[in-house]
């Protein structure tokens, strides 16, 4: 068995920086025993989703993010699919109708502008970079695919833009003290610099 290189443990150690625990965080993890089970010789670590899913942080983001979405379901259909806690009532298939036909895959990435900015900017530079503004569907086929997601951050999708009592509004996926929402935002707004944006591109249909 090889032993850990030197920069294995600047990795780690570089990941604890990042976090930046609590002392009580780090006292609940060296208390709770967790610890000493990951670094146990007979733990297995093979399936790291599963280890994920038992911590209740969700299934982790791969680097290519490809979310399938099938035509054939209802927006009804789609957003039961994500199970969310609670769901703005505005957001109908009237105002918000997914157009496809089939069931078709996109490559997906979440953009971070780090810094606040309006609607029309964000949709501007997703565009330069070569992708564009997720819509509804996309949206929802996310939140059901990474549910613990937008407990980490809003996620906005700026490609579906409906009016509701004279004002344009965008959706998006957020929490709400503990829970999951998927709600309207106003897309006049200014987005704070902590918010990221659903962003896609179509993948070649298979053979």
């Amino acid at each position: 068995m090889s032993k850990p290189t030197f920069g294995q443990a600047l990795h780690a150690l570089n990941l604890i920086q990042a976090k930046d625990p609590s002392l009580e965080r780090l006292d609940a993890l060296y208390g709770s025993g967790i610890l000493s089970d990951l670094l146990d010789p007979a733990a297995c670590l093979d399936d790291r989703s599963a280890i994920r899913i038992a911590l209740k942080l969700g299934v982790a983001m791969p680097e290519q993010i490809v979310l399938s979405v099938d035509y054939g379901q209802s927006l009804e259909q789609m957003i039961a699919a994500g199970n969310y806690d609670w769901t703005n009532s505005d957001i109908t298939a009237k105002r918000f109708s997914p157009k496809g036909e089939g069931t078709e895959q996109f490559e997906a990435k979440i953009f971070h502008f780090d810094r606040n900015i309006s609607s029309e900017a964000a949709v501007e530079a997703i565009k330069v970079a070569g992708w564009e503004p997720g819509k509804i569907e996309h949206l929802l086929a996310f939140g059901a695919k990474y549910p613990e997601e937008q407990r980490k951050y809003p996620i906005i999708g700026l490609g579906s833009v409906a009016k509701v009592d004279g004002y344009r509004y965008v959706p998006d996926l957020d929490e709400g003290g503990r829970e999951r929402d998927l709600d309207l935002d106003w897309w006049d707004d200014v987005w704070s610099d902590g918010c990221r944006f659903l962003a896609v591109r179509k993948l070649p249909s298979a053979a």
